[in-house]
């Protein structure tokens, strides 16, 4: 499994990829054949294809967080120096 030590790195990894991409990155992970015939579908049933990919990238990314106890990065303030 990659390293992620953020919740944003799974997000930053998935946000790019494309619905064919998806399925070819996430077989590594469990994301099989039985899903994507699921979310085909659901596409064959008028659900749009970004959608769809968009929901699968929303359940990985939860599930992933969950699995290895991820937390989001922590926020620095931004603080403008004035001389």
């Amino acid at each position: 499994m990659r390293n992620f030590k953020h919740v944003q790195d799974v997000e930053e990894w998935l946000e790019p990829m494309g619905y064919d991409e998806f399925w070819v990155k996430l077989s590594p992970y469990g994301v099989d054949a039985e899903i994507r015939a699921d979310c085909e579908t659901s596409i064959a049933n008028g659900a749009s294809q970004d959608t769809v990919l968009s929901v699968m990238k929303s359940l990985i990314r939860i599930e992933f967080t969950t699995e290895l106890g991820l937390e989001r990065r922590p926020v620095t303030p931004w603080v403008q120096l004035v001389d």
